[in-house]
């Protein structure tokens, strides 16, 4: 017989005794080193990050799902959410979305404030995206000239704020209606998602290509989206429900407008009857969509069919997946984080939090970013 540990072989060697017992434990944690890798894995934390009003963020544990952490913001209300990919710093919109704070998550505090509107104006921001080497931070404002007696607004753009210079330029003007920002993984291209999907390509300075939504198109009737929701790290799938109306019957119908955000690819996935719902997920494995408002609602992406629907306690606004796709967080109306089972919809666990999470981002930090 042959025996194995490390670079170490023992042959045809019976243990007999206590003694070779412990002298077989002492050779095993001789090369312990060796193996802690694979024991780390077994022990790595997973957490998410949500904005709570009036002004903080939480940092949720979802391998015990327990609130681990609460950073204070400068400003109110916090909204969008990125997450550098290193996982040290977050880029949150607050203030009534005329800031963006940069944020330390390791060392869980606020510690700089963006501020992109030049004197006499007023910058609205909806949408915000990290370039892929996290050295740019693109963000769509929508600009109020701040006039002796009038507000007068100014075309929608997209800047690049440049985090190391802390200069910005503006890259692009957009049609009225963008909610929210996407840098594709090509690190050429912005996806702007508003009444259309806009892909504009950042060294041109323009947008290039465009999928119709509320656009009139041979393909399909116009759809209504509220892209206000990103909720993509697990899976690499930026989904949101959109509802059309049935021209024949004046049914109304849903589904779901899914876009891998590494290549921009758009898939319509037709659902049938609508339900009513704010945002949706999609599972790491791609097999499977979760949406959220005053129902739970589970979808087959392969069967392309929604598959159960359970009612919520509450409205609820915002859901994220745990990494293994077993759980389910879910968030709105309310200072509470309910989780639930991704087979059967059954509530988990409901964790009470300091504050109201609202229509905030629920997102997933970089796997053992935090500790």
């Amino acid at each position: 017989m042959r025996i194995l540990i490390g670079d170490v072989e023992t042959r045809r060697i019976r243990w007999q005794s206590k003694t070779g017992w412990f002298c077989l434990l002492a050779i095993g944690l001789l090369f312990l080193p060796a193996a802690a890798p694979l024991w780390a894995q077994a022990a790595r934390h997973e957490y998410m990050v949500m904005g709570i009003h009036p002004h903080a963020l939480i940092v949720l544990d979802t391998s015990r799902d327990e609130v681990v952490g609460e950073i204070s913001l400068r400003g109110r209300a916090p909204k969008e959410i990125d997450c550098s990919r290193d996982g040290r710093h977050l880029y949150v919109t607050t203030e009534g979305r005329s800031q963006i704070e940069i944020v330390d998550l390791v060392n869980r505090k606020a510690e700089d404030v963006i501020r992109l509107a030049p004197p006499g104006y007023k910058f609205v921001i909806y949408g915000t995206a990290l370039s892929t080497d996290d050295k740019v931070l693109y963000v769509h404002v929508k600009p109020v000239r701040l006039l002796a007696d009038e507000y007068q607004a100014e075309p929608p753009q997209i800047l690049a704020y440049d985090l190391s210079t802390r200069k910005s330029r503006k890259i692009a003007e957009v049609p009225e209606g963008v909610a929210s920002l996407i840098a594709l993984g090509d690190g050429k291209r912005l996806l702007g998602w508003g009444r259309d999907l806009y892909f504009i390509d950042i060294a041109q300075g323009r947008i290039i290509d465009q999928f119709p939504l509320i656009t009139p198109d041979p393909s399909h009737g116009p759809l209504n989206s509220l892209p206000l929701f990103t909720q993509y790290e697990q899976s690499g799938i930026f989904s949101i429900p959109y509802y059309t109306t049935n021209p024949l019957n004046g049914k109304s119908l849903m589904g779901l407008v899914n876009i891998d955000v590494e290549t921009g690819k758009t898939d319509l996935v037709d659902l049938g009857p609508a339900v009513p719902l704010y945002s949706a997920v999609v599972s790491p494995d791609r097999k499977r969509a979760y949406a959220v408002m005053n129902q739970l609602v589970a979808v087959d992406l392969e069967s392309r069919r929604v598959t159960n629907v359970v009612d919520l306690d509450q409205t609820k606004y915002v859901t994220n997946i745990s990494r293994d796709g077993r759980k389910l967080y879910v968030s709105g109306a309310g200072p509470f984080m309910d989780i639930y089972d991704t087979q059967t919809l059954k509530q988990i666990k409901k964790i009470e939090l300091s504050g109201d999470g609202s229509v905030t981002a629920l997102r997933v930090v970089p796997q053992d970013a935090v500790r």
